[in-house]
């Protein structure tokens, strides 16, 4: 059914716009994949990409990781979407003090999208991670403008391990992995795993070509542990976590969000036209967008720096998953931007006409 969806990746991989990809198409009740192309890297003799490759998924990480440890606690009533950053930290500045945990998630925050905060002598301790995050100055006022902010879910991240009294990885683990029963969806990869792991860009620092080592540099000087970047996973087990939110949170039995949580998915808290954004996530939008022009009106995505993406279509429910390693062995390479789009009409199309 998906033939044409899966060509389009097929060619963008053998064209070398990344030495492998994985992609899966899925409902609430069945499957299609995952389907496996390449090797995982450009080396010689290079192992070919199993169905279970394991892949960098960057700023995934927001949504699968960052955002539904977020919307857990606020359905245990540890955080609400009013909260303050000030609320959590006094000492912040007060420009940042009544930005709200609802701004953080929406990328309403005015904080600027990126800063080199690995270079900063703070950013070694919880504290010093706050203190460099809060010294950058905002580019707007909170809740004015759009602004797809890597900082404040730096931010946010630290947020959640104070509210929750346990780091970041524990509670992925606690609240979305094991509930799931995600077994390679994880902060770093296990030695035992990198055989199946792609490799990601050349890291003049250290080196070396990437491979279980977060690409991102914020999160790789956190140990690869932040709200903004630092799981990893495969096309299958990111499967079964879009099948529970098209499933209104439940899974195998089990209530992993509350419907009405997933509900709060579908609202835009942006007012923006441009760029309309929910609780972490994407929402269609008119100008290019990655999940392509035949999107529902009821969807959700998310795209990642490393070549990964997820489009969620509640209307038609389904929902599809790309994932490639297009830094590799270079970030320069932007054929991924005219593959996105491609994909997923031809994963909506295909459907359609299927259905």
């Amino acid at each position: 059914m998906f033939s044409q969806a899966l060509e389009y990746v097929e060619r963008f991989v053998a064209q070398r716009n990344s030495s492998c990809a994985a992609a899966l198409i899925g409902s609430t009740e069945a499957m299609w994949g995952p389907y496996a192309f390449g090797s995982l890297s450009f080396f010689p003799d290079a192992e070919s990409a199993p169905p279970d490759t394991i892949f960098d998924l960057a700023s995934l990480t927001k949504v699968v990781g960052t955002t539904t440890i977020a919307l857990k606690l606020m359905e245990e009533g540890e955080l609400s979407l009013a909260h303050t950053i000030g609320d959590f930290v006094p000492w912040a500045p007060p420009e940042k003090k009544q930005i709200t945990i609802q701004q953080l998630l929406s990328h309403t925050s005015g904080l600027p999208a990126e800063a080199p905060l690995y270079e900063s002598p703070l950013f070694g301790t919880e504290e010093g991670v706050l203190r460099a995050a809060l010294s950058l100055p905002l580019h707007n006022a909170p809740g004015t403008a759009v602004e797809y902010s890597c900082i404040g879910f730096i931010i946010l991240g630290k947020i959640l391990e104070r509210v929750a009294g346990i780091p970041l990885d524990a509670l992925f683990r606690r609240l979305v992995a094991e509930p799931l029963e995600l077994e390679d969806t994880t902060y770093r990869v296990p030695r035992c795993k990198l055989h199946r792991t792609a490799y990601t860009e050349w890291d003049p620092l250290g080196k070396r070509f990437l491979r279980g080592v977060v690409h991102d540099e914020n999160a790789r000087a956190l140990n690869g542990i932040s709200g903004n970047a630092g799981l990893f996973s495969t096309a299958s087990e990111l499967g079964r976590f879009c099948q529970m939110l098209l499933c209104g949170g439940a899974y195998r039995g089990k209530q992993v969000l509350r419907p009405e949580t997933v509900a709060l998915l579908q609202t835009d808290y942006t007012g923006s036209k441009e760029e309309p954004r929910t609780l972490g996530w994407l929402l269609p939008s008119p100008r290019r967008c990655s999940g392509g022009k035949l999107l529902s009106a009821h969807a959700i995505g998310h795209t990642g720096f490393t070549g990964t993406s997820i489009w969620i279509d509640f209307d038609r429910g389904l929902f599809a998953v790309l994932l490639t390693n297009r830094v590799h062995p270079v970030r320069a390479n932007l054929a991924i931007l005219r593959l996105r789009p491609r994909f997923y009409n031809a994963v909506w199309q295909a459907y359609d006409e299927g259905a």
